[in-house]
């Protein structure tokens, strides 16, 4: 047996793990998301006035009602967010909860790059005390970055960013943010294109790439045995 057949198992056996751990990866989003739609499908919990605790994963998509003021001087925009085929941000401004004393983002929702990426877009918000509510996103634990969180020397406010660092945002801010953010009621004020529910993968999406990873690494099973494995032992 030459280097080609040895190359041939090892290139088999590769895909072959990697479909069945992107099939695999794709099941668990998919009972997670089920989780959340049956929580949300319930709604047992309510509503609640105070900030989530840790582990925050459990306050993934409950719905809170808050009193505190936004830091409109240092907001973020979030890069490359595509709606109807149009380049935009999210927009993260910062929140104080008055009765938690506690920092944390808010989305406020989507708004359009505008014609020239040199010019960003003027976001208008006063610091007055309020009430807002939405519902607590937690990022997955699988989630992964690439390259730095800010685009070369991208200095002034509202600040350009490429992905959410909890820590490295609270050093920019000098404050304390807490790991999640809280999307913003569509039918509040202060706020741009809210359609958190359009813009969300529902579990049977998930469950769907799943069946074609594991479908794919079928495949691979039943042609390496026709092509490599069936021709050896018929051979011995």
């Amino acid at each position: 047996m030459g280097t080609r057949f040895w190359l041939v198992q090892v290139s088999s056996l590769a895909t072959l793990t990697l479909f069945l751990s992107l099939g695999t990866w794709q099941l668990e989003r998919g009972n997670v998301k089920h989780q959340i739609e049956s929580k949300q499908a319930s709604d047992v919990d309510g509503v609640v006035n105070s900030i989530p605790v840790a582990p925050y994963e459990k306050w993934r998509y409950q719905q809170v009602e808050l009193v505190g003021r936004y830091l409109p001087e240092y907001q973020f925009l979030l890069d490359n967010q595509i709606r109807d085929r149009q380049v935009g941000y999210s927009v993260l401004t910062p929140f104080y909860s008055q009765n938690d004393k506690q920092w944390f983002l808010v989305d406020r929702g989507w708004i359009a790059q505008g014609g020239s990426r040199q010019q960003k877009p003027k976001l208008v918000l006063d610091a007055d005390m309020r009430t807002i509510s939405g519902s607590v996103y937690v990022p997955y634990d699988d989630s992964f970055t690439l390259g730095e969180i800010a685009e070369g020397e991208d200095f002034g406010w509202p600040r350009r960013i490429q992905f959410v660092d909890y820590q490295a945002l609270s050093e920019r801010l000098n404050i304390s943010l807490l790991p999640f953010t809280l999307r913003l009621d569509a039918a509040l004020e202060d706020g741009y294109r809210r359609d958190w529910a359009a813009n969300q993968m529902r579990s049977q999406k998930h469950y769907g790439y799943a069946f074609q990873w594991y479908a794919m690494a079928l495949a691979i099973v039943v042609l390496w045995w026709l092509y490599s494995l069936r021709p050896l032992i018929k051979r011995g």
